[in-house]
């Protein structure tokens, strides 16, 4: 496991981030690694600590006098592009990164998906943080999240207004994209411009077809639209429950697409209609032929060959993305990241970006853990139990992070031994994991070795 952290952060490290982001100026009490460490290590009691409380913390954990008046002035914008700095350098380390290369899929390189998480702050902060408006919050932060569920490696994390919405955010981080990568997005992200550019970096997409979108076929010479109101009845005539066929996305037929066409149960298609029922009458429109035609449909588009994702699999495939709402559901149950309170803009901005930090190193280890559970014991790991033990113990942490690298080793192999015990995954019926999935659609190995099936 040492290997595995052979890239740790170092004090001396820390330090000169906090001097090139001008954090640190000129020799004084309160240096990079103090700061960052107060602030990550402490996150939980940031949301309800006075500036006082964090000077009497400072004095009682690292014996430095300082009044709650110069603590204020620390919180700048120096302060903010320090933690954003280490942040990145904490992304440029990948810690897990070692195990994490030797868990490869035989399908895809990775399994990237992402979405946002959103959350209410004071509205003194509307002009930097503006919210959705009208009857909603005035002021409102988003947070976008793209990793890879192969290896746990993020590739995406940034801090944003509300009104960043994620189309224009997918299309800006669509450089993360690379060959043999399948990204799974929501239909927020996956517009146009966004299918082609992920193409256009030899990547896989696989997402739901819009509910507003036309598709069109080529037959002979001449351009169909098609028409899902047909597909349903011939579907239904002919007892047939899913079908794929090629489609295009455009009326210029520039780019083409495998639909996958699943008929839904009775029971979930009336259970549709009335939620869709109450929504019109909400608005004061009425449904359509077509949309009450492809609310008996579950439609997919993807642009992998059969090879890599078939009819068979593609709908579980997809229930992937749901995973990344497990990650934001711990976010701010656990590590209560929407717990903020009135502030200043540059506080509030240290107080989550450290937050960010705390958060993707502990996954980051939880990660190594996962990773070394599955591949040696064919064992999954529990993120929820696993985080919930990793929470209470963030204080025998800090003193491993402090005490360096054989520290951290330590610690982590008496978590493993405590994970393989305490933190297993369970098998519940309907149960939807995505390890479970992963492993059933697609072929793991760790160091070219099949990964077993978890037990």
């Amino acid at each position: 496991m040492r290997k595995q952290l052979c890239c740790f952060f170092t004090e001396q490290e820390i330090e000169s981030l906090a001097r090139e982001s001008k954090f640190v100026q000129r020799s004084g009490q309160l240096g990079g690694f103090t700061f960052l460490c107060l602030l990550a290590f402490n996150s939980d009691a940031l949301a309800f600590e006075s500036l006082n409380d964090l000077t009497v913390k400072l004095e009682l954990d690292h014996d430095i006098c300082i009044k709650k008046q110069s603590l204020d002035e620390r919180f700048n914008q120096h302060a903010v592009s320090f933690l954003t700095a280490a942040l990145a350098e904490l992304f440029s380390k990948k810690l897990a990164g070692g195990i994490a290369t030797l868990i490869s899929c035989d399908q895809f390189e990775r399994i990237l998906i992402k979405d946002s998480v959103c959350f209410q702050i004071d509205q003194s902060l509307s002009k930097y943080y503006p919210g959705s408006g009208g009857s909603g919050s005035a002021a409102s932060v988003r947070i976008q999240f793209e990793y890879d569920l192969v290896s746990g490696s993020i590739v995406d994390l940034s801090l944003n207004a509300f009104n960043d919405q994620d189309a224009t955010n997918s299309t800006l981080t669509i450089d993360v994209v690379r060959e043999g990568d399948l990204v799974i997005r929501d239909l927020a992200y996956m517009h146009l411009s966004a299918l082609r550019g992920i193409l256009q970096n030899i990547g896989d997409f696989l997402c739901r077809l819009q509910a507003n979108k036309n598709v069109y076929q080529l037959r002979g010479k001449k351009k169909v639209k098609l028409h899902f109101s047909r597909i349903v009845r011939a579907m239904a005539n002919a007892g047939i429950e899913k079908f794929e066929d090629w489609v295009f996305l455009d009326q210029n037929l520039t780019l083409q697409v495998r639909l996958f066409v699943y008929l839904l149960p009775e029971s979930v298609y009336q259970e549709r209609m009335r939620k869709a029922h109450l929504n019109a009458q909400k608005k004061g429109r009425q449904l359509g032929k077509e949309f009450k035609a492809r609310a008996r449909l579950n439609l997919f588009i993807t642009s992998a060959s059969e090879e890599l994702l078939n009819i068979q699999n593609a709908w579980k495939a997809y229930t992937l993305r749901w995973q990344i709402e497990l990650v934001f559901k711990t976010w701010k149950s656990l590590w209560k990241i929407d717990k903020v309170k009135k502030v200043k803009k540059q506080r509030l901005e240290c107080y989550i970006y450290s937050k960010l930090f705390i958060i993707v190193l502990s996954m980051d280890m939880l990660w190594i853990m996962h990773n070394l559970m599955r591949g040696l014991y064919g064992k999954n790991l529990s993120f929820y139990k696993a985080l919930k033990t990793w929470i209470r113990s963030i204080d025998q942490f800090k003193e491993a992070f402090f005490n360096g690298i054989e520290a951290v080793t330590v610690f982590l192999v008496k978590f493993l031994k405590l994970s393989c015990r305490k933190h297993l995954l369970e098998k519940k019926k309907n149960g939807n994991y995505s390890p479970e999935i992963i492993q059933g659609l697609f072929i793991l190995r760790i160091d070219g070795e099949p990964i077993p099936c978890a037990v």
